[in-house]
């Protein structure tokens, strides 16, 4: 639980929130925050991939970058249990909700 505290006390409260389907603005470690199903973890994604989509709760999943990391410095993500690469579709981004 303490690790937990630690990691959220970093993060900013101004941070925007993204959505599945986005591109990745920065490469970097991102909290991600699924819906009561799942606790909060972290994932390395890389700039200009599509944010993933969560296996269970879809389109819910946000994320909240936690810390950037130089490009070439992160292993780009891969399809998890819990977090599914985002379908490539000819649409440049989902709609808004």
């Amino acid at each position: 639980m303490e690790k937990l505290r630690r990691i959220t006390q970093g993060k900013k409260v101004n941070e925007p929130k993204y959505k599945p389907g986005y591109p990745v603005p920065r490469s970097g470690i991102y909290c991600v925050e699924h819906r009561p199903h799942r606790l909060m973890h972290m994932a390395t994604l890389i700039a200009n991939m599509r944010f993933p989509r969560c296996k269970q709760c879809g389109e819910a999943v946000r994320f909240t970058l936690f810390r950037p990391v130089k490009d070439g410095r992160g292993v780009p993500f891969r399809n998890t249990a819990i977090l599914e690469a985002y379908p490539d579709q000819h649409e440049s981004f989902p709609k808004a909700s």
